[in-house]
């Protein structure tokens, strides 16, 4: 049997192919995920197969950091740091397994049951490549229901890795599609047997997952884009604040569901926010990931991304003022730098273009309530973080239409907290009791009493 390091070499230097799923296969795939679906009902299933997938994913730790540092392009800390999230939202699942009850007796007449909604089709993104297949695995598996997986086209190579060396006794539950033509998908979105559609990406392709006709009911969860803001509202902790927002803003070059598109920073502090902002930036490098001395950042995706970010940069500098830039090392395709521009209170490029990449607009404030109506009318809500020891500014903050709000804080995710917008950044949400419940459907259960009344 070929070793999974092998796999790995095989993979990365092009002599294992991915092909296409044809649609006989497909809907194969999809057979056989309900002939195996009532071997999930059993508890004591879903623990084995997670703890197995969590060994699966121990035992080829060196192999999957490499593959998403290759691919993906990201550093080694950060590769690492995602298969350590990956682990994390398994150990979650088996929690819940632990302490979930599945069975509910309200009286010695009625229960409710919670159950599985059915077969999965995931669609998962590029930019967490690993932990982005597992947040959605794990507590689906969790909550008693086989998946059907499409990988974004950038990281087929961890998703066939995975397809290649699964244990057989996963395989049973999750199975891998390669998919090309777009008629491909909605033919998984319209089959019957598809009960659920989990999807995290652009609003673009969201909408058009979530206008797919069916003739059934279909439940979907869809983590979309964001129109990120950051608010810094005084100069407490400014150096922590400052160290927060690029860290934020750099991980995986920018392209993250949580990134910040656009800084709000009180005026009185202005210059001692840039002051602070260009001693950090400027040291901060851009390079090729594939080196002995890692850069802080690697590449952005693709050649197109790169195109896109460069076309958004030449608009914003033909009127704002660059603020700082970082350095790049040049020794890679598409390395993009850090680039922060001064913007408008309004602009048409900050408040309405999700970035995905290391691009950042400033703006300058004086009117919190002004600023507070502005955030509360984004329709890509997805994540708001807010600096301030105003409780005033904090009680406030609460009543934005986000679906992830920090507080003096972009540390915001877990796998035991909900993540996911409203509006326009998607419907439902992943992870903690609330991800996991999404998978899952109520069974109202009453006995009636057939006893003869005298």
């Amino acid at each position: 049997m070929i070793s999974t390091n092998k796999i790995v070499e095989n993979l990365l230097n092009g002599k294992e192919k991915i092909t296409p799923t044809i649609i006989r296969n497909i809907d194969n795939k999809i057979n056989e995920l309900e002939k195996n679906f009532n071997n999930l009902v059993s508890i004591n299933v879903r623990k084995k197969t997670l703890i197995l997938l969590k060994s699966f994913l121990l035992k080829n730790k060196e192999q999957f950091i490499k593959l998403i540092n290759l691919e993906v392009f990201k550093t080694l800390d950060e590769s690492s740091a995602e298969f350590n999230y990956a682990i994390e939202f398994v150990n979650y699942s088996l929690k819940i397994l632990n302490q979930y009850k599945f069975e509910i007796l309200e009286n010695k007449n009625t229960e409710i049951f919670l159950k599985s909604s059915g077969i999965v089709f995931a669609i998962t993104p590029y930019n967490d490549p690993l932990a982005g297949m597992i947040r959605k695995i794990a507590p689906s598996i969790a909550a008693g229901s086989p998946l059907i997986i499409k990988t974004s086209s950038y990281n087929l190579k961890i998703c066939k890795f995975i397809d290649l060396s699964l244990p057989k006794e996963i395989k049973k539950f999750l199975k891998f599609v390669y998919i090309k033509k777009k008629n491909n998908i909605n033919r998984i979105i319209q089959n019957k047997k598809i009960k659920i559609v989990t999807f995290t990406g652009s609003t673009e392709i969201g909408l058009k997952l979530n206008n797919i006709k069916t003739k059934h009911l279909q439940k979907k969860i869809l983590e979309l884009g964001g129109i990120n803001y950051a608010v810094i509202c005084d100069n407490h902790n400014l150096d922590n604040i400052v160290n927060e927002i690029i860290t934020r803003k750099i991980k995986a070059a920018g392209q993250a569901c949580s990134s910040i598109n656009k800084v709000f920073v009180k005026k009185n502090i202005k210059n001692e926010f840039e002051n602070l902002l260009k001693i950090k930036v400027s040291k901060l490098i851009c390079g090729n990931i594939n080196q002995k001395v890692q850069p802080d950042f690697g590449p952005v995706i693709s050649t197109k991304h790169y195109k896109f970010l460069e076309k958004l940069k030449n608009k914003l500098l033909r009127f704002n003022r660059l603020i700082v830039k970082s350095k790049s090392n040049e020794d890679a395709a598409n390395l993009y730098p850090f680039i922060i521009t001064e913007s408008n209170f309004d602009d048409n490029i900050f408040d309405k273009i999700e970035i995905f990449g290391p691009l950042l607009g400033i703006s300058y404030f004086n009117d919190e309530k002004k600023l507070f109506k502005k955030i509360s009318s984004s329709e890509y809500s997805l994540v708001c973080y807010i600096f301030s020891r105003s409780k005033k500014i904090i009680s406030l903050a609460k009543k934005l239409d986000f679906g992830s709000i920090g507080i003096n804080t972009t540390k915001i995710q877990s796998p035991g907290r909900p993540t996911g917008g409203n509006n326009l950044s998607g419907i439902g949400r992943e992870g903690g009791i609330w991800g996991f419940e999404e998978f899952l459907s109520t069974v109202n259960y009453v006995k009636g009493n057939n006893e003869k009344s005298n």
